[in-house]
C-alpha cells in the first residue's frame, strides 16, 4: 500500500524516489499510474522519505492533477525554453532542467528511479545527471523494488475498484455463455439462429463488444482455445474454428479498467452439450485442487507451500507436475498463480522453479489457477479466480462466477 512507502524506502536506505511519467498521453506505465490513479497526466512523481508525494505537471492538466490528491508543482516553474537558450544541446538542456528541479525540491542522496521509459534517452539523462551532481546516487532496483512491494497489498479503494472489474468481467463471460447456449448442435457443430456455424471469432467479438460497453479494455487480448489448443496454456485460439460439442474450451480473460487501470484475471473451462469421461475426470481433478488450496490458504504463509500442495495432489492422481519434471509439456506445467493489480503479473510468485521466500500478506491480490494440459489427448483444463487476502486474514474470491463444465 502507499502507506508502506516510507517504511520500504527506509529499509532500502532511499532518501527519495522518482517515478518517470509519460511525455504524452500514454497510459502503459503502472508505477506512475499507481500515484495518479490512471489519469492521463504527463509529468513526474517525486517523493522524499517522510514527505507527501509531489506531482510535477503542466498547466493543461491542472484539473486532472487536482483529482489525484497529491502535492502539486507546476513544471513551468523551470522554464524549458529559457534553459534551451542557455543549453542548445537537447540532452544538456534536459539534464539542466532536472538538475534545477532536484536542487529546488531538495532531492539528494540515494534516489530510486522507477516508471516505464524509453531506455536509451533515459539512460543518457540519468548517466549525465549522475556525473554532474556529487550529492546524488541513482539507485535502480532489479526486482522486488519499493513500488512493486507497495503495490502488492491493496487499500480499500483499490479493492473496491478490483471488485467492480471482477463483476464486470463475470458479466462478459456470462454473455458469452448465454450466446453459446442459445445455439443448437447440428452435424457435430454448434450453429446459430441463421444456421451458420458459431466460431471462436464470433464469441471473441461478442466479448470485446460487451467489455467496451462496460468500460473495460483487453490490451493483452484474451484466450479462447478449443480441443488440442486448450492443452497449450497460451494458445489464443483460432477465430475461424467452429465450436464443437464435447471438446474442452478454455476461456481466459484478463481485462482492465479502460485507460490503464486495474486488471481482473479469470479462466473457466467449458464443454458444450456433454463432457467425455476423460475430460470430466481432469476437470474434477483441477476443481478439487482449486478447492483444496482455497480452503488451505493462511495469511503470512509461504506461497511455495501451496504450489507444492497442488503438485502433490495432482501426482497422487497420476498426473506429472513441474515439481517432479522439468521441462514439462503435459500434466501440471505451470505455477499456481501470480500477483495482480495494475499489471496482469505483479511481483508475487508461486513458482516451483525459484523460491524467493514470497508470502501471502493481508491486502494481497493474486490469481489461483491450477490446470492440467494434454494436447496429445486433445484437451486442457484450467480454472482461475482472482483472490484477495483481507486485512483480517480471510480469503475472498473476486470472481463471482460458477464453476460448471458443461454448457447445456
Amino acid at each position: 500500500m502507499k502507506s508502506d512507502l516510507d517504511r520500504l524506502m527506509a529499509e532500502r536506505n532511499l532518501d527519495a524516489i522518482v517515478v518517470e511519467g509519460p511525455d504524452g498521453l500514454e497510459s502503459a506505465n503502472p508505477d506512475y499510474n499507481y500515484f495518479v490513479g490512471g489519469r492521463h497526466i504527463p509529468g513526474l512523481i517525486i517523493k522524499k522519505r517522510g514527505e507527501p508525494a509531489m506531482l510535477l505537471h503542466g498547466p493543461w492538466e491542472q484539473n486532472e492533477a487536482e483529482q489525484t490528491g497529491l502535492t502539486l508543482v507546476l513544471l513551468n516553474r523551470w522554464n524549458i525554453r529559457e534553459i534551451l537558450q542557455q543549453f542548445p544541446d537537447r540532452l544538456e538542456a534536459r539534464v539542466e532542467q532536472r538538475r534545477r528541479i532536484f536542487a529546488d525540491l531538495g532531492v539528494r542522496g540515494r534516489v530510486g528511479i522507477y516508471g516505464t521509459v524509453r531506455a536509451g534517452p533515459f539512460f543518457a539523462l540519468m548517466t549525465r545527471l549522475a556525473q554532474q551532481l556529487d550529492d546524488l546516487e541513482i539507485v535502480a532496483e532489479l526486482d522486488r523494488d519499493v513500488i512493486s512491494m507497495a503495490r502488492l497489498t491493496k487499500d480499500v479503494d483499490e479493492i473496491e475498484r478490483m471488485r467492480a472489474v471482477g463483476r464486470k468481467t463475470c458479466a462478459v463471460l456470462q454473455a458469452a455463455v448465454d450466446f453459446i447456449r442459445a445455439g443448437r448442435i447440428d452435424d457435430d457443430v454448434v450453429r446459430g439462429a441463421d444456421g451458420a456455424p458459431l466460431t471462436i471469432g464470433d464469441v471473441r467479438r461478442l466479448m470485446l463488444r460487451e467489455m467496451a460497453a462496460l468500460g473495460l479494455e483487453a490490451p493483452a487480448g484474451m484466450i479462447i482455445s478449443q480441443g488440442r489448443d486448450a492443452g497449450l496454456p497460451h494458445a489464443r485460439g483460432d477465430d475461424s474454428m467452429p465450436l464443437r460439442p464435447g471438446q474442452a474450451i478454455v476461456i481466459d480473460m484478463f481485462p482492465r479498467e479502460a485507460g490503464g487501470g486495474y486488471f481482473h484475471d479469470m479462466t473457466r473451462t467449458f464443454a458444450i452439450g456433454y463432457a467425455p469421461p476423460e475430460l470430466q475426470q481432469a476437470y474434477n481433478d483441477v476443481l478439487g485442487a482449486f478447492t483444496m488450496v482455497m480452503n488451505a490458504f493462511e495469511a503470512g504463509a509461504p506461497t511455495r507451500t501451496y504450489q507444492d500442495m497442488v503438485c502433490a495432489y495432482f501426482e497422487e492422481r497420476g498426473h506429472d507436475t513441474i515439481r517432479r519434471t522439468y521441462p514439462i509439456e503435459e500434466g501440471y506445467i505451470h505455477s499456481l498463480g501470480h500477483g495482480l493489480g495494475l499489471e496482469i503479473h505483479e511481483d508475487l510468485s508461486f513458482s516451483s522453479l525459484v523460491d524467493r521466500g514470497d508470502t501471502i500478506e493481508p491486502g494481497a491480490v493474486f490469481t489461483v489457477e491450477p490446470g492440467l494440459y494434454y494436447p496429445s489427448r486433445g484437451f486442457g483444463v484450467r480454472i482461475e479466480d482472482t483472490c484477495y487476502c483481507t486485512p483480517d486474514g480471510r480469503f475472498e474470491s473476486l470472481t463471482p462466477f460458477p464453476k460448471e463444465l458443461v454448457i447445456a
